[in-house]
């Protein structure tokens, strides 16, 4: 992937992005071509392979600077809880309904998952893991997870239960408290 500053590159990248979101707002990830994507974006295929190397590196991307907004929003908290992460998740991916949306009809909710097991541990509660578990890997595994499939749920549940209310149960459900009660 482009990793320059070069303002025509950057914009360029920017295009193809929206362009691949857009297209599957309508069509299967799986039928969407790198084509498909140029036309769209109205770009050269040599300027696509200049920038990303695959649809895939594309969706990576969009995936890193939603995370970077995530992380953006937690990092005001440095004793951040379990329950407020949860709700920040909720709340930042109920504005990002419509890429939620596109997530669940390509059956692609686990690169939602892969994605915040990468974020994860750039926020403090997860940093503090890091000092104190000897196998922290698990742990944020284990909430990325549970994350990520209770966001897929509650979305395709049309988000009808309140952010603070699917924040408690998440704590609940990762803590094992909800098998306690």
């Amino acid at each position: 992937m482009y990793q320059g500053t070069n303002p025509s590159a950057l914009r360029s990248r920017e295009w193809i992005t929206e362009a691949l979101l857009a297209l599957l707002e309508k069509e299967k990830y799986a039928q969407i071509t790198v084509k498909d994507i140029c036309r769209k974006a109205d770009l050269s295929r040599q300027t696509f392979y200049q920038i990303f190397e695959s649809k895939d590196e594309v969706m990576e991307y969009r995936f890193s600077e939603l995370f970077s907004q995530f992380r953006e929003k937690c990092s005001d908290f440095s004793d951040i809880s379990l329950k407020e992460l949860a709700c920040r998740f909720f709340e930042f991916f109920r504005e990002q309904r419509d890429f939620v949306e596109v997530l669940s009809m390509n059956n692609m909710s686990y690169l939602l998952e892969q994605e915040f097991e990468r974020y994860l541990p750039q926020i403090e509660i997860f940093r503090r893991l890091n000092e104190t578990e000897e196998y922290p890997d698990y742990s944020v595994c284990y909430v990325a997870g549970a994350l990520s499939q209770i966001l897929i749920h509650w979305y395709e549940k049309g988000m009808d239960i309140p952010v603070e209310t699917i924040g408690a149960l998440t704590e609940d459900i990762v803590t094992g408290r909800v098998f306690v009660k």
